[in-house]
């Protein structure tokens, strides 16, 4: 199997995936380590995503913190499905919040009569 080609599109992936993407991207790499048991690749990931927050809105970024800070807590007890389940629901939440953004964008586009290419 050819691994530096997937190793490259990895890579691609992340290079060029915007903000709300690399966050999906960091839920994905949590979620996934949670279900192998993972420590390790699961508290580095929640540390990557408390980093992430934008502490310029206190009020949102605390309570997520607080809920990362949670899960972090979680893993460390070996706790994984508790931390597995609210982080599937934070990550179909961000999912759904990026599709909603696009759409309102993709919206706006065509409002304001720019060509919008599919």
């Amino acid at each position: 199997m050819d691994y530096k080609g997937i190793d490259a599109y990895k890579e691609n992936q992340v290079v060029g995936a915007s903000p709300g993407k690399l966050i999906l991207l960091l839920y994905d790499h949590v979620i996934k380590c949670l279900k192998n048991s993972d420590m390790r690749g699961a508290s580095k990931g929640l540390v990557e995503l408390m980093s992430s927050l934008d502490l310029d809105y206190q009020e949102i970024s605390g309570r997520l913190f607080s809920l990362y800070e949670y899960c972090l807590d979680l893993v460390k007890k070996g706790e994984y499905d508790q931390a597995l389940k609210i982080m599937g629901e934070m990550r179909h939440m961000w999912a759904t919040a990026i599709e909603r953004m696009a759409a309102e964008h993709e919206a706006q586009k065509v409002t304001e009569g720019e060509d919008v290419i599919y």
